[in-house]
């Protein structure tokens, strides 16, 4: 190929390229398009986290408390949710006496089971028949929703009275022993309402759950809440959704580490004093002949320490065993005689040798050490081979 021909395919190829450049820009169109951000990971773990950003939108302050050892102000907006909430004594109380100096407490229609709740709210929960629920959730399209209307004796909770489009609850009907201050009626009676109490009010809802993550924007769900906590600009509201505590082992550790230090220093000591080894902690010692010498000093201890009058028994049956192979007629002689035939036959003085063998009378232990050494000198002189 020539160099001619060569440039000739290499400008054709650069024009290809760009005649298809100026066809993708003349046909491609670009336009701006919002992308919805991806779920935070916090999301799934709280359901009201598309609630409390709502409530900060419209110019609110959300609190979060971990648990409700410590109530809100006075004058703020709490939504329970947790079912929790009167786990721990007087809780119950304490949220009377908050709600009645000023607060306003919003919660479920469910807690209204808790004895502790319904010993002061004015409001109870009535169970529909299946006939009146199946006929309010008869739904005129497949998202199962319902209008709940401000009855006319309620001040609005906006401008003007209007009707709230609810879908996807469970129908039941509440009733309120003192006149409402807002409400909203459906077709089985009152499913929303606020009453006073003291200072105070609570609302209670039909069902918390149109306030989740996944339902919030369905119907007029967010119309509902603002309209539920009344909510205005500045107003404060606390989300309580659960009863967190620091876990036990924290806790003791916070409270005591000294203590749990010493007793698990305590605990191993006590394992390895009792844990198996793989042989004697100190080296076995041979085997070895006592000699004469230690084995009185051994009996002595032993007569120190112990009664030594069975061991002076033994000495002198001893004695008498050794002697019947050299006293002859050793059985046969009285007391004194074979006393006198055994001295003579070991060599020893006769008084002391009936001395050491006398047992009618208890020795002392220095006395009794010089006995035993007697008789066990006169044994060993009775076992000796005789000479020729």
């Amino acid at each position: 190929m020539t160099a001619r021909r060569t440039w000739a395919v290499n400008g054709l190829v650069a024009l290809a390229a760009t005649a298809a450049v100026v066809a993708f820009v003349r046909h491609t169109e670009w336009v701006d398009e919002e992308v919805p951000a991806p779920v935070r990971h916090d999301l799934p773990r709280d359901d009201l986290q598309a609630a409390k950003r709502l409530v900060v939108r419209l110019d609110g302050r959300v609190a979060e408390p971990k648990n409700l050892e410590r109530l809100p102000p006075a004058g703020a907006t709490l939504l329970l949710s947790s079912f929790h909430a009167n786990v721990f004594p007087g809780r119950a109380a304490a949220l009377q006496g908050w709600v009645q100096a000023g607060g306003h407490l919003v919660l479920d229609s469910r807690m209204l089971a808790d004895a502790a709740f319904a010993g002061w709210l004015p409001v109870r929960r009535d169970t529909p028949s299946d006939a009146a629920a199946a006929s309010a959730m008869r739904p005129a399209s497949h998202l199962r929703c319902t209008v709940l209307q401000e009855p006319e004796s309620v001040t609005p909770a906006f401008a003007e009275a209007r009707a709230f489009r609810i879908c996807g609850r469970v129908p039941h009907a509440l009733h309120s022993f003192v006149p409402a201050s807002w409400a909203l009626d459906g077709l089985l009676g009152r499913e929303f309402v606020r009453v006073p109490v003291g200072r105070g009010q609570v609302t209670v809802t039909a069902s918390g759950l149109i306030f989740g993550n996944d339902t919030l924007f369905e119907g007029d769900h967010a119309l509902a809440l603002v309209a539920a906590l009344k909510l205005s600009a500045g107003d404060e509201v606390w989300f309580a959704a659960a009863e967190s505590r620091t876990p036990l082992l924290a806790g003791v550790w916070h409270a005591g580490a000294p203590a749990v230090l010493l007793a698990a220093l305590a605990l191993v000591l006590a394992l390895w004093r009792g844990a198996v080894r793989f042989g004697p902690p100190l080296p076995a010692a041979g085997t070895v002949r006592r000699s004469v010498a230690e084995q009185i000093r051994g009996t002595a201890r032993f007569i120190f320490r112990r009664d030594g009058a069975s061991l002076h028994r033994a000495q002198l049956r001893a004695l008498n065993d050794a002697a019947r192979g050299r006293v002859h007629g050793h059985d046969r002689l009285a007391a004194a005689a074979r006393v006198q035939a055994i001295a003579q036959a070991a060599e020893l003085d006769a008084g002391e040798l009936a001395r050491a063998m006398d047992t009618s009378v208890p020795q002392p232990p220095r006395e009794l050490a010089a006995s035993l050494t007697l008789l066990e000198t006169a044994v060993r002189r009775l076992s000796a081979p005789r000479s020729r």
